[in-house]
């Protein structure tokens, strides 16, 4: 609105000088300048002076002449402010103008932004991951989005400018109806971890239980994993620990970082580890089955073009058991005996698994 108000002053400005002038050159020149016989004429001589000139003719009076000179540079300023007005106007358009959609929901937020952040973004919008689903970006950093544009990931990501540590920023970036929230350690801040849980204390106070987000955060020190826990972060991810995990199994067994590099990147030649809620599998196949007889099932139903290998089970309070022992005691804690209502498959494939047909 306030933009609109200053680009109708200045065409007020604008309309003023245009007849002001058109009036001087009329009251100087008539009589003695066979081209301006009237205000009419005087008005078309300003517009031919403000566009092109002087022409064929000119005014004639000293004060014509400096008022025709007045049109003539103030037309080619005002061609040049337009011009760039012009472009400016397209350039943000197709750079800067992607805005949020106003009913976003059930996306993915990520909060910060760092030199990790183009990887996410591809590794989401890949062809294996979920390439369709929106993402926004809430970060107070200059991005370079035009650079990152370029890549056709960025199709349906909205970039925020704002802090993502101020409650009105996330409730007007629609943080609270996200299906995941992703906070990005803010490398240039003195203590990057307690303004990542900041960032999560700000949106569990937008939520509600029952809507609330699945909050993910990147931690930079291991030592402050409780303090982001207990800020409501469901899921932490400390670089540091697992760069030092694989770097140190990795010296014990040759080659083996080659399985972790497949592993976590989405892509059609490397497999990947996908979770398969109950509401994608036949219920009635494997709820009540072992563990064993549920990887039969899933390898004598093998397809060629995406293999599927059970590897784990992801219980319904959310503890998850990678290739559980067989134990015949169903009271010890963290022991799997057989599926139940609400567990999910913890598979390795190549795409996203259909097992609806099994």
């Amino acid at each position: 609105m306030i933009r609109i108000n200053i680009y109708f002053k200045i065409i007020i400005i604008f309309l003023v000088i245009f007849l002001l002038s058109g009036l001087g050159l009329y009251l100087l020149e008539r009589g003695i300048n066979k081209n301006c016989n009237s205000y009419f004429d005087a008005l078309w001589l300003t517009v031919v002076f403000f566009l092109s000139g002087f022409e064929d003719f000119g005014p004639v009076s000293v004060g014509g002449k400096i008022i025709s000179l007045f049109i003539f540079i103030m037309g080619a300023g005002i061609m040049v402010v337009f011009t760039g007005v012009i472009a400016s106007f397209f350039v943000n358009k197709s750079i800067k103008g992607v805005k949020m959609p106003k009913g976003i929901e059930k996306h993915i937020a990520i909060c910060n932004w760092n030199d990790g952040g183009d990887r996410i973004i591809k590794e989401i919008h890949s062809p294996q991951a979920e390439p369709d689903t929106e993402i926004t970006i809430i970060t107070s950093k200059s991005v370079n989005e035009e650079e990152l544009r370029r890549s056709p990931c960025y199709e349906k990501v909205f970039f925020i400018r704002g802090d993502p540590t101020l409650h009105d920023v996330l409730r007007s970036s629609r943080v609270y109806l996200a299906k995941s929230v992703i906070i990005m350690a803010d490398k240039d801040s003195h203590d990057p971890d307690a303004e990542s849980a900041l960032i999560a204390l700000a949106i569990s106070k937008l939520c509600n239980e029952e809507s609330r987000p699945h909050i993910v955060a990147e931690a930079m020190n291991h030592r402050k994993v409780q303090h982001l826990k207990d800020a409501g972060v469901d899921e932490i991810v400390c670089a540091t620990d697992y760069g030092l995990g694989i770097l140190a199994q990795c010296a014990l067994h040759e080659k083996l970082s080659m399985a972790y590099h497949n592993l976590l990147t989405y892509s059609g030649d490397t497999n990947e580890i996908y979770i398969v809620t109950d509401d994608k599998y036949p219920k009635n196949v494997f709820i009540g089955k072992t563990f064993q007889e549920a990887s039969e099932i899933v390898a004598n139903s093998r397809n060629s073009d995406n293999p599927v290998i059970l590897i784990g089970a992801r219980r319904r309070d959310g503890q998850l058991i990678l290739n559980p022992k067989d134990t015949s005691n169903a009271e010890e804690e963290k022991k799997f005996v057989r599926f139940e209502e609400g567990d999910a498959l913890v598979v390795v494939a190549y795409d996203p698994p259909d097992l609806k047909g099994l």
